[in-house]
Formats: C-alpha cells, structure tokens, sequence
C-alpha cells in the first residue's frame, strides 16, 4: 500500500504512518526521516514523499481498512486504503495408506472444496470430506479421502464454490502393493498464484 504526500510547499512532517485497523501503528517516519517499523509481519520504505506499506504473508486477519497519517506544518491529513482478501492457498499434498487416498491443502481462504476424477470419471462422490479446520489466520485446511484403492492414475482437484474456479490439481500413482504411506508436493499444479490475491488501493494526502 502507497501513500504520497502531494504539495506545492515542502511540508516540516512531524507524523507520517500507517495505521492498522486496530489502531495499532504498523511504521511511521522518524525525526530524522528514517522509517520505524512497530510489527514485525509489515515492512515499510519511504522515498520522495512517499511511505510504502507491505504486508508479508497476507492473510484474512489482515483484512480491514487501513489509514495513512500526516502531520506537518502545513496541516493535518489522513487517508484510509481498504484491504479485501480475495483468496489464498498453498499446494495440496496427498498420502496413501492402506489403499486410501488422502489430499489436502493448507492456508485456504475461502473455504474450498476437493474433487477426484479419474481420467474423465468424477469420483467425488465415493470420497470422505474432512470437516474444514480453522486457522489462526483466518484461513482453513481442507481435506478429503478416496476410501478406495483404484489401478489408475488419480487427480485431486482444489475447488473454489464462490468463484467456481480450479485453483489446483495434483497427479497422482495407484498405491504401490504392499500399499505405503507417502506424502508430495512436487507435482501440484496451480490455477493462478499460489499463495495471495489481495484488492487495495493507493491513496493520496493532498496539502494545499
């Protein structure tokens, strides 16, 4: 998130930050104009006006409306930038045991769904969901086992209900005989990024 100060005078700045939207002081300018960064999960740089605000790893707590804050000898200003997560995930990794098919995924926001096929064959309907398990982040795991032992390659699919997109798919082998235990993440294929997909905007602090 950008915040510039736009001015035909050169302001004396005694404030300028970002605020969360808990009112907790993420970074603000210091007096000798180096940054102070008060959240270890935010970083900040300033430069030519301008304090830039960048959230590591953004998750649904971080949603919320968020203000940049000036002070100066020109006057006071504020501005608020809105932070919406559209979704997140990471890969989905899967395990074979005793001829069941697990596949999961951590991190996902929102809750998403898994699909099994079989070459053009929807096997969804044989699977086990697992209830959805919630984050501290705000995010979920989500989980669904195959309680069956099939011959040919299998796909686990990462559904979205919302937007009723395929945000990843894993290949996976039949079970080797005797069947073992196995976990990967090699072959996941993502749909779109993995990880965050934010909407915000930029604001401006305008002194007359």
């Amino acid at each position: 998130m950008s915040c510039k100060i736009t001015s035909q005078d050169e302001p004396s700045i005694s404030m300028f930050a970002w605020i969360s939207p808990g009112r907790a002081t993420l970074c603000e300018l210091d007096e000798n104009g180096g940054v102070v960064v008060s959240d270890s999960a935010v970083s900040c740089t300033y430069r030519d006006k301008q304090l830039d605000l960048t959230i590591r790893h953004t998750k649904p707590i971080h949603e919320g409306r968020y203000i940049c804050k000036l002070r100066s000898n020109l006057g006071g200003k504020h501005s608020y930038t809105q932070l919406k997560l559209q979704e997140c995930h990471n890969q989905l990794h899967y395990h074979i045991l005793d001829g069941n098919v697990t596949c999961g995924a951590r991190g996902v926001y929102p809750e998403a769904h898994i699909h099994w096929f079989q070459g053009p064959q929807n096997l969804t309907h044989s699977s086990v969901s697992h209830p959805s398990i919630p984050a501290e982040d705000g995010t979920f795991e989500v989980a669904s086992t195959l309680p069956h032992q099939h011959q040919s390659a299998l796909n686990c699919s990462l559904w979205s209900p919302s937007t009723g997109r395929l945000l990843s798919s894993i290949q996976m082998s039949p079970p080797a005989s005797p069947p073992q235990s196995r976990d990967t993440f090699s072959r996941a294929t993502s749909f779109g990024a993995v990880g965050t997909t934010v909407t915000l905007f930029a604001v401006a602090l305008i002194l007359l």
